[in-house]
C-alpha cells in the first residue's frame, strides 16, 4: 500500500510566462458561491539545472469578484509542511472576506512533493514502522527509531525519485516566483501561515521587489537551527497551557474548574 497520492486537479499543460486555466470544481463538489480555475506548471526537479527534469505543480484561482477594481493575485500558503495550497483556495469563499476577494485573484499552489504536486509516495508500511517507534525510552528503542527512520527515507526516495533531494524551502520560493511570472504579474501579494510564513520571508529576501504585500501568519523565524526552533516552540506551547491552566482554575465555566489542570495533563 502507498501513501502520499492524490488524485490529479483539472489542469493544463504551460507555457513560459503563461498558465492556461480551466474551470475545475473542489473535491467536495462544485460550490454554489464560487467558480475555481485550475491549471498546471512547469518548474524544474532542480533549480540548478532550470533546462533539466520538470515537474508540475497544481495551482487553483478564484477570480477577483470586482475586476473593475482589481489590485491583483494574492498567492496563499497553509502551511506544514504539507499542507495544499489547493484545497485552501477552495476554501476561499469562506476563508477571505468579501472586500478581499473583490480586489484579489486567490491563487493557491501545492508545493513540490504536496498533494497533486508530485506528491511524495513512501510504503505504508514502513510509515506505519516509524509511527510506532516515534517515541523511544530507551538506548534500543532510539536504535530502532533510528533504524525505521533510515528505512522509511531510503524507501520514499526510491518511490518518488529525484525530486526527494529537492524539496528545500528554496526551491519552494522559486517555484513562487515561477508562478508569479505565469500569471504575468509584475508583483504579488502573499498571505503564508505557520510554514508558510518561512516561504513569505524568503521570498521577500530573495525577490523583494517582486512583493506587493505580505501577511505572515504564526510566524516562524527561519533564522533558527532545528534544535533552536524546538526548544522556543516547546517554551511556547508549555507557557500557553500554563496560562490555560490559571484560567481555568479561576473560571468556574471550565469544563474541568475543580480539578488541578497541569496534573490532569500530566497523569494523561
Amino acid at each position: 500500500m502507498l501513501a502520499g497520492t492524490a488524485a490529479a486537479a483539472p489542469s493544463t499543460q504551460t507555457s513560459p510566462g503563461h498558465i492556461a486555466w480551466t474551470p475545475c470544481e473542489p473535491p467536495s463538489g462544485k460550490s454554489d458561491s464560487a467558480t475555481f480555475d485550475c491549471a498546471t506548471i512547469k518548474v524544474p526537479v532542480n533549480w540548478k539545472r532550470p533546462h533539466g527534469a520538470t515537474i508540475d505543480l497544481a495551482l487553483t484561482r478564484l477570480l477577483a469578484t470586482d475586476p473593475e477594481h482589481r489590485i491583483g493575485s494574492l498567492l496563499i500558503n497553509p502551511g506544514g509542511p504539507g499542507g495544499s495550497g489547493v484545497d485552501f483556495a477552495f476554501q476561499a469563499p469562506a476563508a477571505f472576506s468579501p472586500e478581499l476577494r473583490a480586489r484579489f485573484d486567490i491563487v493557491g499552489f501545492d508545493p513540490r512533493g504536496v498533494g497533486r504536486s508530485n506528491p511524495v509516495t513512501c510504503d505504508q508500511d514502513l510509515l506505519d514502522a516509524q509511527w510506532n517507534a516515534i517515541h523511544p525510552d530507551s538506548a534500543s528503542s532510539f536504535a530502532a527509531l533510528r533504524k525505521a527512520n533510515h528505512a522509511l527515507g531510503e524507501n520514499c526516495r526510491r518511490l518518488t525519485g529525484p525530486l526527494v533531494g529537492h524539496m528545500d524551502t528554496a526551491s519552494v520560493v522559486r517555484d513562487m516566483d515561477a508562478i508569479r511570472s505565469g500569471l504575468g504579474e509584475q508583483r504579488i501579494s502573499y498571505y503564508g501561515v505557520s510554514y508558510g510564513t518561512l516561504i513569505g520571508q524568503q521570498y521577500a529576501e530573495l525577490y523583494p521587489s517582486r512583493i506587493r504585500a505580505m501577511t505572515l501568519d504564526s510566524n516562524m523565524d527561519h533564522s533558527l537551527g532545528p534544535w533552536s526552533y524546538q526548544k522556543t516552540e516547546t517554551v511556547a506551547a508549555e507557557e500557553s497551557y500554563g496560562q490555560f491552566a490559571d484560567w481555568c482554575a479561576r473560571t468556574p465555566s471550565c469544563a474541568i474548574h475543580d480539578r488541578d489542570a497541569r496534573a490532569l495533563f500530566d497523569s494523561l
